[in-house]
């Protein structure tokens, strides 16, 4: 009973801590933040939180006999639909912070990396539908206001970033006059 309550509250951290992730990103992205340095630094937090979360989260699973959860479904290789949900989710959540790893020693371009860190929202949503098809706690109202309430923090931080005036500048979009 210890195992399934643990896997049950990890995964409402992990997704409490990547709809911050997500949220906090777009906000960062945009011109909410200046300077940036301090705000990217508690979206790479929130990143490390929904990671711890997410270890325990499949730990814990892979600990309880209840849950039926193998090493591989961590590959896919499940009877449900929702299982290979949360490993695709799974895997993304490692390449993302990996990515920014990869753009540190320079192995990637910066342009390369910008089209990687798209995957947040695909993972963001992946984890969504895990939650939503696999969750045991679905149907109760406070998993519901959780879903709800994340849907709609990241829809509006979408909306605000989409119709924000002055995206900030990077080096793939910084013209000469800006730079100034």
């Amino acid at each position: 009973m210890l195992l399934w309550s643990l896997a049950r509250a990890s995964a409402f951290v992990a997704f409490g801590a990547y709809t911050g992730v997500v949220v906090w990103g777009i906000l960062v992205a945009g011109k909410a933040f200046r300077p940036a340095a301090p705000a990217v630094a508690f979206h790479r937090l929130l990143g490390s939180i929904g990671m711890v979360a997410i270890a325990v989260h499949v730990t814990t699973l892979l600990l309880d006999s209840y849950a039926h959860i193998t090493i591989g479904s961590l590959f896919g290789l499940g009877p449900h639909l929702s299982v290979t949900l949360g490993a695709i989710a799974f895997w993304l959540a490692i390449g993302l912070p990996l990515s920014f790893r990869l753009r540190q020693a320079k192995f990637i371009s910066y342009r390369v990396w910008r089209k990687i860190h798209w995957a947040g929202y695909v993972t963001w949503v992946v984890m969504l539908l895990h939650g939503f098809f696999n969750g045991t706690d679905t149907g109760s109202p406070y998993a519901a206001a959780l879903y709800a309430g994340s849907v709609a923090l990241v829809g509006t931080a979408v909306l605000w970033r989409h119709f924000d005036d002055e995206p900030a500048s990077s080096p793939a979009r910084t013209s000469p006059a800006r730079a100034e």
